[in-house]
């Protein structure tokens, strides 16, 4: 059984819920965000608790994942982000971001989502 907690951030509400299930189901504590505004104060809440790790979709409306992951660099610098995204073509230049990261593609197996978390997370 895994341990830490999660902080999914994702637009889709139906994909988030999912996420955050099957999360749940191997152990992790889940905080859910809809965009990367609300992850900020979601991480700036004192009474939430310590976030191990971010999950992030790029493509977002309000703040987006690159964004989100800019801001995480300053405050966090150490905290892991793993990426969702289906279109690719973002990848490039997002080590320049933050060096903790990692990139899921979607449609992603359950078995591979947790795969990426696991390995960041204990990072």
């Amino acid at each position: 059984m895994s341990t830490g907690t999660v902080l999914v951030v994702e637009d889709e509400d139906a994909l988030r819920a999912n996420i955050r299930r099957l999360l749940e189901a191997a152990g992790y504590q889940v905080i859910e965000a809809p965009n990367g505004a609300s992850a900020l104060q979601l991480l700036d809440d004192s009474t939430a608790p310590p976030v191990g790790l971010v999950l992030t979709d790029l493509r977002m409306p309000i703040m987006d994942g690159r964004q989100l992951a800019s801001a995480l660099a300053r405050r966090r610098p150490s905290l892991p982000i793993v990426f969702m995204s289906g279109f690719t073509a973002q990848l490039m230049d997002l080590r320049l971001v933050s060096p903790n990261l990692a990139f899921l593609a979607k449609p992603f197996r359950d078995q591979d989502l947790l795969a990426a978390v696991r390995s960041q997370i204990a990072k």
